[in-house]
């Protein structure tokens, strides 16, 4: 679990340094790449603190690992409103899978 958090904070304080140091890195886009971060450090930490199986934990953290840099990548060049913005939408549903992913491990984990 300490791992996750390592490996999380590091790229988000990275990532919010240089939102606020660069001008071409709008606030709305550093603010959503540093949700990208969060939200799937979170959901790979859910599985350590919930007692996943390890296999789980390693196939999902290598799904979510990828899911979240697409995440991050695009939040770079999303539009830097809510409104009318696909990111948000992919944003969203991306996580939404995740999330019902991480409930399915969970779940039939404490079943088996």
């Amino acid at each position: 679990m300490k791992k996750v958090i390592v490996a999380a904070v590091a790229p988000l304080i990275v990532n919010i340094v240089a939102g606020l140091l660069l001008s071409a890195y709008p606030l709305a886009n550093m603010l959503m790449t540093s949700l990208a971060i969060l939200v799937n450090a979170l959901l790979v930490g859910i599985l350590f603190q919930m007692g996943a199986e390890s296999t789980h934990r390693l196939s999902l953290g290598m799904i979510f690992l990828v899911v979240g840099i697409m995440e991050f990548f695009s939040g770079f060049f999303a539009p830097a409103r809510l409104t009318d913005n696909w990111w948000v939408i992919l944003f969203v549903a991306l996580t939404a899978a995740q999330c019902v992913l991480t409930y399915l491990t969970i779940h039939y984990s404490k079943k088996a």
